[in-house]
């Protein structure tokens, strides 16, 4: 029986993955580093220390760290207007939350941001905890901001799914030991070879009758 549902941040609940793409590409440019969009896009979900090493792993400490600086600023600067909620979130959550299902966000982005930006556009309270990356608290693909989650709500892994776009969501998924559901919005090209999910939707609208199939199944 599924009594909580975990969704990633990035891609499932804020439409933001174009804009990380963009400051990480603006960012380059401004320093004059030349970088890999795909690279960009292909490892979005990662700790942003793993996502440099990926990303930028040949590029001198000096140089990597004025790049990083000037992409905090673009990011502090334009994310209230580069990034919004998607059109089916609010009214899904308010129904799961309506049919007694335990919510959470478990990602990789710092806690502080998690909250920030849950917070900004007014859906923070729809989730009975956020779980991200602190100290000793890993990110993407490791099961550790899942894990964590579940131990705040009180919920075993087996009673919840994981709902996120990524193959580094469907990865930590499984080391948590939780079903996986993928949204696949954007048909960005997700590789069911590398990990593959329990289930597929492209939104979030099919996931309460997907929840109740599950439930009587």
């Amino acid at each position: 029986m599924i009594r909580a549902v975990l969704f990633d941040m990035d891609g499932t609940i804020l439409d933001s993955e174009d804009f990380i793409t963009w400051s990480f590409l603006e960012a380059s440019r401004i320093v004059g580093v030349e970088v890999d969009e795909d690279a960009i896009r292909r490892n979005i979900g990662r700790p942003l220390d793993e996502f440099s090493a990926l990303v930028f792993g040949g590029l001198r400490r000096e140089k990597y760290l004025e790049l990083m600086k000037v992409r905090a600023k673009l990011v502090e600067e334009n994310w209230k207007r580069m990034i919004r909620v998607f059109d089916d979130v609010s009214g899904v959550l308010s129904l799961l939350r309506s049919k007694g299902f335990r919510l959470a966000v478990a990602s990789s982005s710092k806690l502080e941001r998690i909250v920030e930006y849950l917070g900004y556009f007014n859906i923070l309270g729809l989730f009975d905890t956020v779980s991200g990356v602190v100290d000793g608290v890993r990110g993407k693909p490791y099961p550790d901001v899942i894990l964590r989650a579940l131990g705040t709500i009180g919920v075993g892994a087996g009673e919840a799914v994981y709902v996120g776009d990524r193959e580094v969501d469907c990865l930590a998924a499984r080391s948590a030991g939780v079903g996986f559901v993928l949204v696949n919005r954007k048909n960005y090209g997700y590789d069911q070879g590398v990990c593959r999910p329990d289930y597929a939707i492209e939104s979030l609208r099919p996931l309460p009758d997907l929840l109740l199939y599950i439930n009587k199944n």
